[in-house]
């Protein structure tokens, strides 16, 4: 397992040839709404209306996941004003092969972005790399997560990928100010052994004027609580700009994702949305 700075194997070159979908979201009279949204490729787009004020995109592929030489990309613009709420249809399941995801989101003005996927899936001799870049403005707001599992931890897949290769990539204001690079190469050692009873690993970023008291109350929170090696999940947090960062493991992947929530439920609050309102 690395974490750094290293810039991905996803280079920009590829990603400017692939096929990427594109979506715009503005404010509207009394609530957000998808003003444009065009798929590509395998990946599908799906724009429901939520109970909140927020507009809703929902990607999905095809073929229930990623399948051998699949490379999908969606670029989204929030105008000022603007709250979305960016989730996936499930789980990303990262089938057996080479296969790619870039998601590039900009948020204008005093937009906010809520960046909620399920969790990737990762099957044994999988290939996947992916490449989450976010761009704020000074005013713009931002949650985030990201969890990978073990993969199919019921049919005897533990760690068993080949490769996993996210890189998560935010400027504010026009400068980087974050560049996480997290990679599971078994080269490096057995991920099995090395991750040992971990059967998931989550990423929060909380950041933006619309949420930065709520980071900075959960990391004083989160110091206040003391951390034992045999802990069922264990959460680090560190500020990051106007917000925090949050690094979450755990024995059990629900365990990981309902403390992703919890860490996000004051920001949900705040801005009027239930991201998993939908989900079952």
């Amino acid at each position: 397992m690395r974490s750094g700075g290293r810039e991905s194997v996803l280079s920009s070159a590829v990603l400017g040839s692939l096929a990427t979908a594109q979506v715009v979201v503005r404010a509207g009279f009394d609530r957000s709404e998808v003003h444009r949204a065009r798929a590509a490729g395998p990946l599908r787009l799906l724009t429901p209306r939520a109970a909140g004020r927020a507009a809703w995109v929902v990607t999905s592929s095809l073929g229930g996941g990623l399948v051998h030489g699949d490379n999908v990309a969606c670029e989204i613009a929030i105008h000022p004003g603007a709250t979305c709420v960016i989730t996936t249809q499930s789980s990303t399941k990262a089938y057996r092969g080479t296969t790619s995801q870039q998601l590039r989101v900009r948020a204008l003005g005093d937009a906010t972005a809520l960046i909620v996927p399920d969790p990737i899936v990762p099957y044994r001799d999988a290939t996947f790399t992916q490449l989450t870049s976010i761009e704020l403005d000074a005013s713009a707001s931002l949650a985030l997560v990201d969890v990978v599992t073990a993969g199919r931890v019921a049919h005897g897949e533990r760690w068993s990928a080949t490769r996993f290769d996210s890189t998560l990539s935010i400027s504010l204001d026009g400068t980087r100010r974050l560049v996480d690079r997290f990679v599971l190469d078994p080269e490096d050692g057995s991920l099995a052994r090395r991750l040992g009873r971990f059967e998931a690993i989550g990423t929060v970023v909380i950041c933006g004027p619309r949420v930065d008291l709520i980071a900075t109350a959960q990391l004083a929170a989160l110091a206040e609580i003391p951390v034992r090696r045999d802990d069922p999940v264990i959460i680090a947090g560190s500020p990051f700009a106007t917000g925090a960062m949050f690094r979450i493991a755990g024995d059990r992947v629900h365990a990981v994702v309902e403390t992703t929530r919890e860490l996000l439920r004051e920001v949900c609050r705040a801005v009027g949305e239930d991201p998993w309102s939908r989900k079952f």
